[in-house]
């Protein structure tokens, strides 16, 4: 073997030839994915046309993201069929990931098409709207007597159960206010947060927000702070006009701290579904 060393290709020479680092193809070589044609006395490595073969099919296949143990499998069960069916496979996988990457595209345009209609919305005066049906994702109920530790704590674990269903959350969040108390003019208290989607996922969590009129106010600031007086001039909307509220209030946060660090130009919107008594 010592005579044909000039027919063999060294670590440095082999991995130049591939275009890798020469500790790649030692990474493989203790993987046993690639193992030297010959070792001479001295501890150097010398490979052969063969494992040229083996190292050209590691790393076609190392961009397509199959697995190293995956890769290993196959090298030592070379067949028609079982390339076939590994192709399959991540083909399969690729389709899926094709999938997730136009989901979370769609999302990303609502996204942009939200935030650019939220520029000319009109600020401090309440107004009847038509809106359409609309999912919204809930949290677990919110105790009325829970400090802002606690509802930080349902919030979180909310948008961790949201994380199994979308890949980009859209922010357009907001907290279910009741009604009761509303209609009793007092301030209503914070019964869910939720996120909101047009369409339903298969989840106890999805709630069906009804298409109808809608007393809407929109009113810059956050709520715990600044929603007071708008709750009062929705509340004497519905007196002025003979309007009854018929569904929870619904404060939605438009422009929040994704988009700013003052908290006194968060945008909201605050709204009631109504009938005429």
């Amino acid at each position: 073997m010592e005579k044909n060393k000039k027919k063999l290709f060294t670590t440095g020479e082999l991995a130049s030839l591939c275009k890798i680092h020469r500790k790649t193809l030692l990474f493989y070589d203790r993987l046993g994915l690639i193992k030297p044609e010959f070792i001479d006395n001295n501890g150097y490595r010398y490979y052969a046309r063969r494992q040229f073969f083996s190292l050209e099919i590691i790393l076609a296949l190392r961009k397509l993201d199959i697995s190293l143990p995956e890769i290993g499998e196959y090298l030592n069960n070379k067949s028609t069929s079982n390339y076939k069916n590994l192709l399959a496979k991540h083909a399969n996988i690729l389709d899926q990931l094709l999938l997730n990457l136009q989901k979370m595209r769609s999302e990303l345009n609502d996204r942009i098409n939200f935030l650019e209609n939220t520029e000319t919305l009109p600020v401090e005066s309440v107004h009847l709207t038509a809106e359409v049906e609309e999912y919204l994702f809930l949290s677990d109920p919110i105790p009325q007597n829970a400090d802002l530790k606690n509802r930080t704590e349902i919030s979180a674990q909310h948008l961790s159960a949201l994380a199994d269903y979308v890949t980009f959350n859209n922010h357009v969040s907001g907290y279910i206010l009741d009604k009761a108390a509303f209609i009793a003019g007092k301030r209503p208290y914070t019964k869910y947060f939720y996120q909101s989607f047009s369409q339903p996922f298969d989840s106890p969590y999805f709630f069906l927000k009804s298409a109808g009129s809608y007393a809407t106010i929109y009113f810059e600031g956050i709520y715990c702070s600044y929603g007071k007086p708008y709750v009062t001039m929705l509340y004497q909307y519905l007196q002025d006009n003979n309007l009854q509220a018929v569904s929870d209030l619904y404060m939605t946060s438009i422009r929040n701290h994704w988009v700013t660090n003052d908290n006194g130009s968060y945008l909201n919107k605050l709204s009631v579904k109504v009938i005429k008594k």
